[in-house]
């Protein structure tokens, strides 16, 4: 019989009520516009803080999400910026900086726009956004939070709350992690993504999101690897990281089982279950295709398990190992006539997994445990490691009868 603790909830607001400004990417572009409150544009009065924030912003969701398309309503443009957001679009336009891709979205009064690549591969500095109305919005955001209004996602109410507020009791060894940085290659996009994150908790701009497909985003979702296992502390000591070893792989069993266990040879998926229960399946496909880099394979699976499945070399070789698994593969987005529903559905169970059960589990028997969560992994003090993996272990052998 499990004790279960008292949990303290603590208003997420009250740790945000100081905040004087928001720390957003600036473009070079944009330089200029930084250095005054407010500029003239086709006769209307614009403000510099608007117009940067709403880059800001598209710049963020590029670095998530790696797709340089932005459905942008003007409903919520209306509501952020008010009824001039259409001249700050236009300007953003013929300064270089945005363009129009869709002008209608069939039943919507959405635009689609994307960031040109000078943008995207250009000089990126800081901007400290002082809008008394932005930060404004963005507290009444987190109030909501804290009121319950959590509803974008599965993820239980009370695990959301306690991941928020955990964030603000993480440090980062700034100079540590920009050395790292500076010292290791790395393309324009990952180093100004990684750059921003690490000043951002320098600063303790936290930043995070929830989708509506069960995951939640932050500062550190973003961070290199060694960044998280070398640089971070948690009340000041020391942290671990525990991983669900080829999660996504993982987790298509489920699928496999509730969808497709009767078009899947069952040798097959023998060898598929074993290899993923036991963490040996990126080794496995190593050891089968010439590739000895682990990233690359990571890479040629997440092609599979998340594209479009055309007759590439990632299909050819995952098609070549798992033949039938391969076909489920393509025949369940094909019923579904959408090939992201198999990385939706895939999410969805990882996140129960991770938030719903683990850290649940956690906060309710261990409340003094912070934790800090990459996707398919948490972050907590060194010194909880025996009682972390132990919860942590257990739920993962319960949801797979390992």
């Amino acid at each position: 019989m499990i004790e279960v603790k008292e949990y303290k909830e603590t208003k997420i607001r009250t740790k945000i009520d100081g905040k004087k400004f928001s720390l957003q990417f600036l473009p070079e572009k944009l330089d200029s516009e930084s250095t005054v409150t407010t500029f003239e544009y086709s006769n209307k009065k614009l403000k510099s803080a608007y117009l940067i924030d709403i880059v800001h912003n598209l710049i963020l969701k590029y670095y998530f999400r790696k797709d340089n398309h932005f459905r942008m309503s003007s409903l919520v443009l209306r509501d952020k910026y008010g009824f001039l957001y259409n001249y700050y679009m236009e300007y953003l336009k013929e300064k270089g900086i945005i363009e129009m891709i869709s002008n209608y979205l069939v039943g919507k009064n959405v635009r689609i726009y994307k960031l040109s690549e000078s943008i995207i591969d250009g000089k990126i500095t800081r901007f400290k956004n002082e809008d008394k109305v932005l930060l404004k919005k963005y507290k009444e955001a987190v109030s909501l939070l804290d009121d319950g209004d959590v509803l974008t996602n599965t993820i239980l109410p009370e695990v959301k709350k306690k991941l928020v507020s955990d964030l603000f009791s993480v440090k980062i060894h700034g100079e540590k992690a920009i050395f790292f940085l500076d010292s290791t290659v790395q393309t324009a996009d990952i180093y100004n993504k990684n750059v921003y994150s690490v000043q951002c908790i320098s600063d303790g701009q936290i930043f995070y999101h929830f989708d509506n497909y069960g995951r939640m985003h932050t500062n550190f979702t973003i961070l290199k690897s060694f960044i998280r296992k070398n640089c971070l502390s948690i009340d000041g000591d020391e942290t671990y990281e525990l991983d669900i070893k080829n999660s996504q792989p993982l987790f298509l069993n489920k699928i496999i089982e509730s969808d497709g266990a009767e078009i899947v040879d069952q040798t097959e998926w023998e060898l598929f279950k074993y290899l993923t229960k036991s963490g040996l399946f990126y080794q496995y496909i190593m050891d089968n295709s010439g590739i000895k880099d682990k990233e690359k394979i990571k890479k040629i699976i997440y092609k599979v398990l998340f594209g479009k499945n055309y007759s590439n070399s990632s299909d050819k070789m995952f098609s070549k190992l798992f033949p039938t698994i391969h076909n489920f593969i393509k025949f369940y987005k094909k019923k579904h006539s959408n090939y992201k529903i198999l990385s939706h559905k895939l999410q969805n169970l990882e996140s129960n997994l991770i938030f719903n059960k683990i850290i649940l589990e956690i906060m309710e028997t261990n409340p003094e445990i912070k934790i800090v969560t990459v996707h398919d992994s948490i972050v907590f003090s060194k010194k909880w490691k025996n009682i972390v993996e132990e919860i942590f272990y257990k739920n993962l052998e319960k949801e797979f009868n390992i």
